[in-house]
C-alpha cells in the first residue's frame, strides 16, 4: 500500500471529503486526487499537516514504505548470515535460519530461493516435495538468477531421486551458454570479467574431469587417468603461475589425491606416496586460507576471500581424506606399512 492509498484510507475512515482535506491543507482538490491515485506524492512539508489532520504520526503515513524498507534490511541481513554459514559448512544452522525467515516472509522469493538451496544440501530425500514446490514457484520469477537456479536445482533434485528423464527435461530448459558481457563490457570491467573466466575455468575443469574419469564407459586405464589428472594439475599451475593458488589449494589437494589413487592402482607406489605427501601440503595451505589477491597475470585483478566460497560440510578436507584412508586401507595395502604413509595420516589428523 502506497502513501496515496494510506491517505485515501485515513480520509475515508474520518469521513473527510477530498475538498475538505484540500482546504485544511491549503492545496487544490486536484492535488489531493493526484496523491490518492499515486500520480504524485505530497511534498514533505505536507506530512506534518496530514499527520495532524488525521491525528496519526508521520510513521503511520509512511507505514508501508517503512515496512518495506525494514523487510529489505532483514532480507539483506538474512542473505549475509546465510553466506557466512555456508562458507563455514554449517548446514543445519543455515536450514534453521531459512526456516525462521520462511515463517516471517513465506511468500518472499529470496527466502524461497535460499531455502531451496539448503534443502538440496543433504535434505532431498525428506524434503523432495517441498523442493519441487519451491522450484516451480521460483520458475515464475522475473529474477533470472532465481529462475535459472530453480531449473538447475530441480534438475539435480530429480537426478538424485533417480528420475533421469525428468532431470533431462529441466536440463533442456537451460539456455545455451552465451557470454554477452564479453561484447558489452569495456575497460576495467571487461578485464575483470575475462580474468574471472580463467579463474572459474579451473574450477569447472576440475568438475568435468572428475565426471569424465568417474565414467566407467570412458574406458581409461589407471595410467591414462593419472596422466589426465596430471594435465589438469599442470593447467592450474599455468593459470596461477606465481603459485598464488589461494582457495585452489583445496582443488590441488583433491587432484593430488586422485593422482595418488591411480598411481597405487597402477602399482606406482613411490609416486603414490609422493602424491599423498602433496595432498597434505595442499591441505595445510587450504586450512590457512582466508583471503588472497592473486598476482599471476591471468588473474591479478581477482581478490577471493572465505565468504566467496561455499562448503557443504564443516569437516575439513584433511579430515575427510584421513577418514577415507582409515576406512579404505585395502586400497593402499601395498604402502600402508611405509613409515611415510603413517606420517601422512598423522599430519592429516593434526589439521
Amino acid at each position: 500500500m502506497s502513501i496515496g492509498t494510506t491517505i485515501k484510507k485515513l480520509r475515508r475512515e474520518r469521513n473527510i471529503t477530498q475538498e475538505q482535506l484540500a482546504e485544511l491543507l491549503g492545496v487544490s482538490v486536484n492535488a489531493v486526487s493526484q496523491w490518492e491515485c499515486d500520480k504524485t506524492a505530497p511534498d514533505i512539508s505536507n506530512l506534518p499537516l496530514l499527520a495532524n489532520v488525521f491525528e496519526v504520526s508521520a510513521d503511520v503515513l509512511l507505514e508501508i514504505d517503512i515496512s518495506k524498507s525494514k523487510k529489505q534490511a532483514e532480507i539483506k541481513e538474512f542473505t549475509d548470515k546465510y553466506a557466512e554459514l555456508h562458507s563455514q559448512g554449517r548446514t543445519e544452522e543455515r536450514l534453521a535460519l531459512s526456516r525462521a525467515m520462511q515463517k516471517k516472509y513465506p511468500n518472499d522469493e529470496t527466502v524461497r530461493y535460499y531455502l531451496m538451496r539448503v534443502l538440496q544440501n543433504g535434505y532431498i530425500d525428506e524434503s523432495f516435495d517441498e523442493i519441487v514446490m519451491l522450484g516451480e514457484q521460483l520458475m515464475e520469477s522475473t529474477n533470472m538468477e532465481y529462475k535459472m537456479g530453480a531449473i538447475r536445482g530441480l534438475c539435480f533434485t530429480y537426478l538424485h531421486k533417480g528420475d533421469r528423464s525428468k532431470a533431462l527435461q529441466y536440463a533442456d530448459m537451460m539456455p545455451p551458454a552465451e557470454d554477452l558481457y564479453l561484447h558489452v563490457l569495456e575497460g576495467n570491467e571487461l578485464a575483470e570479467h575475462c580474468q574471472n573466466y580463467f579463474w572459474k575455468l579451473c574450477d569447472h575443469a576440475y568438475l568435468y574431469m572428475k565426471y569424465l574419469l568417474d565414467c566407467g564407459e570412458a574406458g581409461y586405464t589407471h595410467e591414462e587417468k593419472h596422466t589426465m589428472w596430471g594435465s589438469l594439475y599442470d593447467m592450474f599451475h599455468i593459470v596461477f603461475a606465481d603459485g598464488d593458488f589461494g582457495f585452489f589449494n583445496d582443488r590441488l589437494a583433491r587432484i593430488s589425491f586422485s593422482m595418488a589413487l591411480e598411481s597405487v592402482r597402477a602399482d606406482e607406489l613411490e609416486r603414490a606416496i609422493s602424491e599423498l605427501e602433496s595432498v597434505v601440503q595442499y591441505c595445510e595451505k587450504a586450512n590457512n586460507f582466508t583471503e588472497i589477491e592473486h598476482s599471476s597475470l591471468l588473474v591479478d585483478r581477482i581478490k577471493i576471500g572465505q565468504r566467496n566460497v561455499s562448503r557443504s560440510s564443516a569437516e575439513t578436507l584433511a579430515h575427510s581424506y584421513l577418514r577415507y584412508l582409515n576406512n579404505n586401507d585395502g586400497v593402499f595395502a601395498s604402502i600402508k606399512d611405509d613409515h611415510r604413509y603413517t606420517e601422512i595420516k598423522q599430519r592429516l589428523a593434526a589439521l
